[in-house]
């Protein structure tokens, strides 16, 4: 009898074990907020994204994209982020749509999983017939497909990360330039490019590809064409004219990068920046040899007023991006 009672508790463990191991298995399928990373995706045109975002499947929300793309015979390199760009999910589509277009049309990056994003699966294969980025209104007026790609589910978030945005001086031009990659304030330190000398002044920024949310945008970088005049760059956090220089002054402008460094962006109306922020102006130097300095010293800014320069942004104070504190 002692033997068979032990075999029942056995019998009765052993089914209590295999209860825990689902319920440990079924925690996965818990509608939560999870990060996916975009995987090899490229398009028909040789293009390229890649970054990530957040998805919720209890509330059917996406969230924190920093989705990279780079560009293409009709299409701008952009980064899309929450400051420039609104994120949703219906089904079969993730999708992303910016404001970053021609005229009358927005652009949208559609991303459509072939399996749900609720966690069953760490890898979800895209489907390549649904999967595309276009420029639309009520029509699609550019369009290239997804040819290949996937999503990876993210243990953690991306990480938050600061740089440190520095101002250069050249005072034989008399044009300023700023720099957050450690490349380029090395050579300029070294005098591998000649005249140039730090002010002094700098302001903090995130990195490109930093996690991103509520008004953070990449700020883009345009150079001057050499044949033109002299160099110069051209900065702007706003996505929007970002791509109107290059429709307008694509001659004179060339297109370096979609994301330099990225950067809290002020409300349009009344250019108040986010709590935690601090305002930076933007100033031109209004000559032939187009320059503009960033600073986020209002005494700064009221000197090259002064000096002739003109104010570049949003609001009466004409603020045009917001550097961290």
């Amino acid at each position: 009898m002692a033997e068979n009672n032990k075999g029942g508790r056995s019998s009765t463990y052993l089914r209590f074990g295999f209860l825990i191991a689902a319920l440990v298995a079924s925690l996965d399928l818990i509608a939560a907020t999870r990060f996916w990373t975009l995987t090899h995706v490229a398009f028909d045109d040789g293009a390229i994204a890649n970054g990530t975002f957040s998805y919720d499947d209890d509330t059917r929300t996406v969230a924190n994209w920093n989705v990279r793309v780079t560009g293409g015979p009709l299409f701008l390199a952009v980064t899309y982020t929450p400051g420039n760009s609104a994120g949703y999910y219906t089904t079969p589509w993730t999708y992303f749509v910016s404001d970053a277009a021609p005229p009358g049309l927005y652009r949208v990056l559609n991303i459509a999983p072939a399996a749900p994003l609720d966690g069953s699966s760490k890898v979800v294969a895209l489907d390549l017939a649904m999967s595309y980025e276009a420029y639309e209104e009520l029509i699609v007026r550019g369009r290239r497909n997804v040819s290949s790609g996937s999503l990876v589910l993210t243990a953690a978030a991306p990480p938050t990360a600061m740089v440190q945005v520095d101002e250069f001086y050249n005072e034989a031009t008399r044009h300023y330039f700023i720099t957050a990659d450690p490349l380029e304030k090395h050579d300029l330190d070294a005098g591998i490019h000649v005249g140039w000398v730090r002010t002094g002044k700098s302001f903090r920024a995130y990195a490109t590809g930093s996690r991103a949310s509520g008004s953070i945008n990449p700020v883009c970088r345009y150079y001057t064409n050499p044949l033109e005049t002299l160099a110069s760059h051209f900065y702007s956090g706003d996505a929007k004219e970002c791509l109107t220089v290059h429709l307008k002054f694509g001659s004179d402008w060339l297109f370096e990068s979609d994301n330099v460094f990225q950067i809290n962006f002020p409300d349009k109306a009344t250019g108040v920046c986010p709590r935690g922020t601090v305002s930076v102006y933007r100033l031109w130097n209004t000559r032939v040899d187009s320059n503009h300095r960033y600073t986020t010293s209002a005494a700064i800014r009221d000197e090259m007023l002064a000096a002739g320069y003109v104010a570049e942004g949003y609001g009466p104070d004409s603020v045009a991006m917001c550097a961290l504190k």
